[in-house]
């Protein structure tokens, strides 16, 4: 297996998709050699892109670069036209459009379909992120009634909701990066979550959703949103319940019933197996031994498939809309 290169544009991990990034990263070291190497500022001691780029760096065989960062994909893809590139989707929707050349790893069948669709003729996998689950074994008292956490989350749940909260259970408000998220988790009862209107502001797409599927993992009653991905594993009234019904009065209700008790069950581990890192590696075997062959395959060649959506008519329905405009101004 040709050896792998993680391309991250800074050393931050307290964002969703470079500690995602960085599991995946791991897991590999299974199946094949890695190295991590960031690509915007230099810092001491790192892998540097324009190092590889130079040929600065000894290596027996050509890598393949692997690229996440959603809102730098298409420029790395370009800059890396003459080389083997991968890219794993962790979200959707940043408006770029992706040579067949390269390969997509898809997070989510949310994303999978997505991509499916904008790009019908790339190789496209699924490889859902890694979620460890701490098994049967005994936890600790419940402190905390309802987490929050302050990143990604909407006006209304910070706005109307937590004051709603405060005083009539124990309420913990995260703002910040926290080393251990999972002691917290294992702390609550209850965790609220609502990204939809983080992602609308952002113009992109919820491409997984770790927080809720870790905090089910550690026990806690979610309450989401259930925009997107999270829509892959959220079964709301039989695993969670979802947030923004009907008003903040009947939210509030609803989490203070969760609190004593009166909430849908938590999943088991078996509803993880799909998460592990032992599974992943699994997939992994297979994904990358496969896209290995593929760039064996399609080496100095071009795509001999028709772009759909190259020259797109208008739509049936974009041409009864335009009609109907005309009609209307006359």
């Amino acid at each position: 297996m040709r050896p792998l290169v993680f391309l991250f544009p800074d050393a931050r991990s307290d964002v969703g998709g470079n500690l995602a990034q960085m599991r995946f990263m791991r897991a590999c070291t299974a199946v094949t050699r890695v190295h991590q190497a960031y690509y915007r500022a230099r810092i001491a001691g790192q892998d540097h892109l324009g190092d590889w780029e130079a040929g600065r760096i000894p290596t027996d065989e050509e890598p393949i670069f692997v690229v996440h960062w959603g809102p730098d994909v298409a420029e790395l893809v370009d800059r890396l036209q003459d080389r083997d590139v991968v890219y794993v989707a962790h979200s959707s929707g940043w408006g770029m459009k992706l040579p067949p050349r390269v390969p997509i790893l898809c997070v989510s069948r949310h994303t999978l379909g997505y991509w499916g669709r904008l790009a019908p003729n790339s190789y496209l996998g699924l490889l859902p992120n890694i979620v460890a689950h701490p098994g049967p074994e005994p936890r600790g008292e419940r402190d905390i009634d309802v987490l929050v956490q302050a990143r990604k989350s909407s006006r209304y749940l910070m706005d109307d909701l937590v004051p709603a909260l405060q005083g009539r259970c124990r309420l913990t408000v995260l703002d910040g990066w926290v080393d251990d998220l999972g002691a917290y988790l294992r702390r609550s009862k209850v965790y609220l979550y609502d990204s939809v209107e983080h992602w609308i502001a952002v113009g992109a797409t919820e491409g997984f959703g770790l927080p809720p599927l870790e905090a089910m993992a550690q026990g806690c009653v979610v309450f989401s949103s259930i925009n997107d991905a999270l829509a892959d594993y959220l079964d709301p009234g039989f695993n969670c319940r979802k947030i923004r019904v009907h008003s903040p009065d009947y939210d509030v209700a609803a989490i203070l019933r969760a609190v004593a008790g009166d909430a849908p069950p938590v999943p088991g581990e078996e509803a993880f197996a799909p998460y592990s890192r032992a599974a992943v590696e699994r997939r992994l075997q297979v994904l990358l031994a496969d896209i290995t062959h593929f760039f064996a395959a399609t080496a100095g060649q071009g795509s001999s498939i028709g772009d759909l959506w190259a020259h797109r008519p208008a739509s049936a329905l974009q041409r009864i809309r335009r009609a109907a405009k005309v009609l209307a101004l006359g």
